[in-house]
């Protein structure tokens, strides 16, 4: 059997409805792929175990660490290592980002909250 090809912006477009509210693309061994659209501000966290990588598809997005934020564009990539403590957000209209990380990864870390999935 082929493997799939995925269209991510589509995808996001028409299975996305909620910011901050990750669709799982694809899994890779023991990781995930995992696609969503960011919203004005999310949860304080880090993942104590877990590095955490995003790639922006479309629009905007800032990831605010304690020392001050950084801004990421279209094709622009970040990796968030184990433990830092970050808080995505956006700053354009729902950004879309391809995000990588284990599995077993909560998306709210080591925080519980209304966004926790």
């Amino acid at each position: 059997m082929a493997p799939r090809k995925i269209k991510l912006l589509e995808a996001a477009d028409a299975r996305i409805h909620e910011v901050f509210h990750p669709y799982v693309v694809a899994d890779v061994n023991e990781s995930q792929v995992k696609i969503a659209k960011f919203g004005p501000e999310f949860d304080w966290h880090s993942h104590p175990a877990e590095d955490e990588a995003f790639l922006v598809l479309r629009g905007r997005i800032a990831i605010d660490f304690r020392d001050g934020p950084v801004e990421l564009g279209e094709g622009e990539f970040l990796l968030v290592t184990k433990g830092i403590e970050h808080r995505p957000r956006a700053l354009t209209r729902e950004p879309v980002a391809l995000m990588f990380e284990p599995a077993t990864t909560l998306n709210t870390g080591d925080a519980a909250s209304n966004f926790t999935i």
